[in-house]
């Protein structure tokens, strides 16, 4: 296995929001990074900061919100050393003119800049190409370890980016793969506590402000990166109280190895963490 971490998400900012001090602190330690993003961000709004301090929410068509977030989330896989990979599935609706909302459904019709019979996220895992492409990324770069969305999530193009990373990942095992999974954990939904569950952390005391700097360079999606009430800024501090540390980032294991000492420095953290 090569010195790498791989992280994989379904939109621009989820890497930062879920694994950007993990990513830092490990990018200090040697370690290269592979950011891979697996829906092509063309949905959504874009939020800016209004002459009076409120921040003001509108939605965008793809024609505008895509490249924005595509270019905010090639700025921060820079920032961590590395070239985003977009997989470009696209999400499961979009934005029209006027503020409409167009699902992408059987019978709808093609969406702006998508190729026809292109899966959407939801259904990627489903198709054997590109659950094939994710397994060769990991083979081909070997990573001590694949980090990508919980199981635990109410928003479906999280759930289906985790099963598309999970079924490749298992594959690439198959075929001699002998790095770690880890799925990240999201705070409180409304899908109840048991479903927050975490088994591991890794402490990110002294880059908590990194973190920080990587979702700044999310501008569209956070007006205001530095307030500390944010809910991504608040967990960090919370996981870090029930860890033990000042700040943490938490996670499940996919595979938990059985030797602890057959693995490098990455995975022994992880196991030795474990609660």
């Amino acid at each position: 296995m090569n010195k790498k971490i791989m992280a994989v998400a379904a939109h621009a900012d989820d890497i930062e929001l879920n694994v950007g001090g993990v990513l830092s602190k490990y990018l200090d330690n040697g370690y290269e990074v592979v950011y891979v993003m697996s829906t092509n961000n063309f949905a959504g709004c874009w939020s800016k900061v209004r002459k009076d301090g409120s921040v003001n929410i509108e939605r965008a068509v793809p024609e505008v919100i895509m490249p924005q977030r595509k270019l905010e989330a090639d700025t921060a896989a820079k920032a961590l050393g590395t070239e985003a990979i977009h997989l470009d599935h696209p999400q499961r609706h979009y934005n029209l003119p006027g503020g409409a909302v167009q699902e992408l459904r059987h019978g709808c019709p093609d969406a702006p800049g998508v190729a026809p019979g292109t899966p959407t996220i939801l259904t990627a895992h489903e198709d054997p190409e590109a659950v094939n492409r994710v397994k060769e990324l990991i083979l081909n770069n070997d990573p001590e370890c694949v980090m990508t969305h919980g199981m635990d999530q109410q928003d479906m193009e999280h759930l289906g980016t985790a099963i598309l990373v999970t079924k490749a990942y298992w594959k690439a095992v198959e075929e001699g793969y002998q790095g770690a999974m880890l799925q990240w954990r999201s705070g409180f939904t409304f899908l109840g506590y048991a479903n927050c569950g975490w088994e591991t952390f890794i402490d990110i005391s002294g880059y908590l402000e990194k973190k920080v700097e990587l979702v700044a360079m999310h501008a569209c999606q956070f007006a205001c990166p530095y307030d500390k009430s944010l809910s991504f800024y608040r967990r960090a501090l919370e996981w870090g109280t029930a860890c033990g540390c000042r700040a943490a980032e938490v996670f499940t294991f996919v595979q938990r190895p059985a030797y602890a000492a057959l693995y490098p420095a990455l995975t022994l953290e992880l196991i030795n963490n474990s609660r």
